[in-house]
């Protein structure tokens, strides 16, 4: 049986601490867990649509160029300078592509926020009741 808090010895408040200090730990490590296991879904789901929208784009793509070539031709230019401006469009819609399912990928866009702002609060939170 514990005395009333005014009567506590320091051994009991150090124990207290530790055993409060060991819950916020394990409280926190399982936010962490979860905010991780969110991320991590975030980043199949967004693999997945880069996969899909790649292979629907594909085809769609080829088309376009193949279009884009014949307007060309059309316009006067010859078939392989024209087939080679088609390819460099097509390049650089896809190189635009890549460079924004990248950046969704990056770590900076995957780090868990919330538990690193928890973290840092708990960590202000115990130096002021060192003080």
């Amino acid at each position: 049986m514990h005395a009333s808090p005014d009567q506590r010895t320091v051994s009991e408040l150090v124990s207290e601490a530790v055993d409060q200090l060991t819950k916020l730990i394990r409280n926190e490590m399982a936010i962490a867990r979860a905010e991780l296991k969110a991320k991590a879904s975030e980043v199949a789901l967004g693999i997945g649509f880069l996969i899909g929208g790649a292979l629907l784009l594909i085809p769609a793509m080829v088309l376009l160029l193949m279009a884009l070539a014949a307007w060309l031709v059309e316009l006067g230019l010859s078939n392989s300078v024209a087939s080679l401006i088609a390819a460099v469009v097509g390049l650089l819609i896809s190189a635009i592509f890549a460079f924004f399912g990248k950046s969704k990928l990056s770590p900076s866009n995957l780090k868990p926020r919330r538990t690193l702002n928890e973290i840092d609060r708990d960590i202000s939170a115990a130096k002021e009741t060192q003080r």
